[in-house]
């Protein structure tokens, strides 16, 4: 189904030919493009292009666009690539990147090395071809650090867009994050060998990296000893089972008492003076935090509560309506003003002006 077939009815050989020998016509004004070049990897390019090595295009000689340029050719430009030395003939597809390789040389990426099996210098055929438009691709990672990836989609779609064909049985080569992944393409549609990836809709679908073990396996072996476990339990005595269920409740809340946080561990002293001696009473050092005693040990908790509780004020029992707004200011002895003599001088000083009015009276 595509055009580097010459007994394909979309190839080069024929294009619907029909009993009139239609095909013999397009033929004579459809050349292809046919030409060995000696191959060397990117690495090896003059400049500096070791992004290209994560993609699907290749460098070609000037006088090869010379020679397309001239010719009836369908675009984008689609190239396949044979190795003929190779035991089995391998083959693949490809674009082109640009056309400023020495004469007599194209410069492959390194995964298209390895699927030709070409050393540096080897001779590789390359034709210009035309492939359908692809609607879907079955992907395969070579490793379970694919999966590290949270976003796939946005990663393949910006990874496909160095690539023009997609080959089956290819593996390719793509980067994200200074790191390699190799990816296999297991499936093509409409075409089952190649497909032009180029301004087109892809679908794409992905098969479990390799070394992957599916997480089922795991939940399948947990599932049956949990059954095996409840039929164990069903077979003991109701008492057994109310024991185990107290002893795991207690690990549990040992657990968390353990694990909780308990913050004011510090030990307290007292202010107030002793009754009976007159020295300050240093109080033992308490805690007032929930410690995993107070926790595991209920009475000595409500005792710790007991004794807390009469230390503290006893609270106002005032009438409904009454608003207490703090005790009276007892000033110390010896700072008390005399308040009779205060009293007199307040007497004395007041009312001490004189009046005045605007109109004198009248003396009758």
């Amino acid at each position: 189904m595509y055009a580097d077939d010459d007994d394909d009815a979309f190839g080069f050989g024929g294009f619907a030919a029909g009993p009139f020998g239609a095909h013999q016509g397009f033929r004579m004004r459809q050349r292809q493009f046919s030409k060995y070049y000696s191959a060397y990897p990117v690495a090896a390019y003059p400049g500096n292009k070791a992004d290209a090595n994560y993609g699907g295009k290749i460098f070609m000689p000037p006088s090869a666009l010379e020679e397309l340029s001239r010719l009836e050719i369908v675009y984008p430009m689609l190239f396949k690539l044979e190795n003929d030395e190779a035991s089995a003939s391998k083959r693949t597809h490809c674009g082109v990147l640009e056309f400023t390789a020495e004469e007599g040389r194209v410069y492959l990426p390194q995964w298209m090395m390895e699927t030709l099996e070409l050393a540096p210098g080897s001779p590789v055929k390359v034709l210009n071809v035309a492939l359908l438009h692809g609607s879907l691709v079955k992907l395969q990672p070579q490793s379970t650090d694919f999966l590290d990836i949270s976003d796939h989609r946005a990663v393949l779609e910006n990874a496909l867009r160095k690539f023009s064909a997609l080959t089956v049985g290819d593996i390719i080569t793509i980067e994200y994050n200074s790191r390699e992944y190799r990816i296999a393409v297991l499936e093509t549609k409409p075409s089952p060998t190649a497909i032009n990836i180029v301004e087109t809709d892809l679908s794409v679908d992905f098969a479990a990296p390799l070394g992957y073990v599916e997480p089922n396996v795991r939940t399948a072996s947990g599932a049956s000893n949990h059954s095996s476990a409840a039929m164990d339990a069903a077979s003991r005595p109701s008492s057994s089972i109310a024991k185990d269920i107290r002893r795991k409740e207690e690990a549990a809340k040992g657990e968390i008492a353990n694990s909780r946080f308990a913050a004011f561990r510090g030990s307290g002293f007292r202010l107030n003076k002793d009754s009976g001696g007159g020295a300050a009473a240093t109080a033992p050092p308490r805690s007032y935090a929930s410690t995993p005693d107070s926790i595991n040990h209920p009475s000595s908790a409500a005792t710790k509560d007991a004794e807390l509780e009469s230390e503290q004020p006893v609270p106002l029992d005032l009438p409904v309506g009454t608003l207490f707004f703090g005790y009276d200011l007892v000033p110390p002895p010896g700072s008390e003003p005399d308040n009779n003599a205060s009293a007199d001088e307040a007497k004395a000083d007041r009312f001490q002006g004189k009046g005045q009015v605007l109109r004198q009276r009248r003396k009758r």
